[in-house]
């Protein structure tokens, strides 16, 4: 089954490892189905370790240091320094997840906007300080997300799991922004997600499971890991009318420009 090779842009490895499922199993599955390189991401400083860790033990990691707004503060000093740290080593690829988060939450209210951009537009500055790419989450706040982006240093962006519809990947696409999709796009209600992903040109486009997530249909509800991601792209073959090695080629390839991957 591994005559294509796919690459999984953005899961979370060490959060499959909390659910039971170990990172060799993960990656031996995923190599099964094809994929045959992955990044993973970090989203505080715990995981931001355990990201670097796998990525120094399996030849086809690689991993991205993050701070998401859930954690609900900006880094102290010594977490900033620690991130800059990160970037700089060489299974890191990029800088993220990062980005805003404004979806109500049932455990309390969201973090204020107004700071969540201020820290948004000072992790593009690190960035850039690192010439590194940088992997955005964004919920329900793309509007403020853009002008952020417009405002800040240029550097080369992922939208990670891509949450909009054809207006904002249109929006997206012509800042040049990379758009990275998750099972999700596989579900029924997907309306939105099916027009976007539609206009996107094969080189801003990316494929990721976003694991232990949002794992794509038929297995919708049960826990995502990276070589899922081939059903997502067998679905995107399918809805876009052309093979699974077009698909495979053109998010692989997108990926490895984006992220400066050596081949597998």
């Amino acid at each position: 089954m591994a005559e294509i090779q796919l690459v999984d842009a953005h899961c979370h490895l060490d959060e499959l490892e909390r659910r039971g499922m170990p990172a060799e199993e993960a990656i031996a599955a995923a190599s099964a189905a094809g994929v045959v390189q992955m990044v993973t991401s970090g989203d505080s400083p715990a995981e931001n370790r355990r990201a670097r860790e796998l990525a120094e033990e399996h030849e086809g990691v690689f991993f991205t240091p993050g701070w998401h707004p859930s954690n609900g503060r900006a880094p102290s000093p010594a977490e900033r320094r620690e991130l800059r740290d990160l970037l700089d080593h060489p299974r890191s690829v990029a800088l993220g997840e990062v980005g805003l988060d404004y979806h109500p939450r049932a455990q309390g209210p969201i973090w204020d906007p107004g700071e969540q951009r201020s820290l948004l537009r000072s992790m593009l500055e690190l960035a850039a300080e690192a010439a590194k790419p940088v992997v955005i989450h964004q919920r329900d706040a793309g509007r403020d997300l853009l002008e952020v982006l417009d405002a800040s240093p240029r550097v080369p962006t992922m939208l990670h799991c891509f949450s909009g519809g054809a207006e904002f990947a249109q929006d997206a696409v012509s800042r040049q922004l990379y758009c990275s999709f998750a099972g999700n796009l596989t579900f029924g209600s997907a309306a939105q997600l099916r027009a976007a992903v539609s206009v996107v040109p094969p080189g801003l486009l990316l494929l990721e499971t976003d694991s232990p997530f949002l794992a794509p249909q038929p297995l919708r509800g049960r826990t995502c890991h990276p070589a899922l991601v081939r059903l997502t792209a067998s679905w995107l073959a399918a809805h876009l009318g052309v093979g699974l090695e077009a698909v495979a080629e053109w998010t692989s390839s997108t990926a490895r420009a984006l992220f400066q991957l050596p081949p597998p």
